[in-house]
């Protein structure tokens, strides 16, 4: 991907801020973990309300990751993650005979794969992102065939919560087969030992 930056600017990290620092310019990679809103860096606990993304999924070696990047960013069930991004259209025929066949030369000039299943993409990390899902997908202008995307995502704290849960009830049953197979009862109290050795009388010898 090529990068354009210009003079001055540093390769990475904040470069610009206005406004009593409400609004900043950072120069970084998107597949890492993305900054803090302003106030609450090092305190954890700062979330976006909108986290806005263009033309990125089409740009980055794991899109999987860049859409982790924003879910751990975005408010849960509140915020949303807003994708414009361009990629594989509605019609196969147009895919083959246009989008595939300009690809290579379009990610020369511009640093994107163009032909990239970005709806497939996007669904595909919400069933490994906890909570993300897809709130709304559109596929606007006629012309276009399907190829521009206008994706809103959020990420769903009940299915976080549910998430953990299922996981930990896995390992619970895990924990009962195993049990079972060694021939214990783990919803039951276990019985006192017995011990089988033979009891021992005690004598005991004296002399006026």
């Amino acid at each position: 991907m090529r990068r354009r930056r210009a003079e001055g600017m540093p390769a990475e990290g904040l470069a610009v801020e206005v406004c009593d620092g409400l609004v900043r310019l950072f120069v970084g990679d998107a597949e890492r973990e993305l900054p803090a809103p302003p106030g609450v860096e090092g305190k954890g606990e700062g979330r976006y309300d909108t986290v806005i993304q263009t033309f990125g999924l089409c740009s980055v070696a794991e899109p999987k990751r860049l859409l982790e990047n924003a879910a751990r960013a975005v408010k849960p069930d509140t915020g949303r993650i807003i994708l414009v991004e361009h990629g594989r259209g509605t019609w196969d025929w147009f895919n083959e005979w246009f989008v595939d066949r300009s690809a290579q030369e379009h990610f020369d000039t511009y640093g994107c794969w163009w032909n990239r299943d970005i709806e497939g993409a996007v669904r595909e990390a919400g069933k490994t992102v906890p909570g993300l899902e897809v709130v709304a997908l559109k596929r606007p202008g006629l012309l276009q065939f399907g190829t521009l995307l206008l994706i809103e995502l959020r990420v769903n704290s009940k299915k976080i919560s549910g998430g953990k849960v299922a996981v930990r009830k896995a390992v619970e049953e895990k924990v009962v087969e195993k049990k079972l197979i060694e021939g214990r009862r783990v919803d039951e109290p276990q019985a006192a030992k017995v011990s089988e050795e033979p009891k021992r009388s005690s004598w005991w010898f004296g002399s006026k």
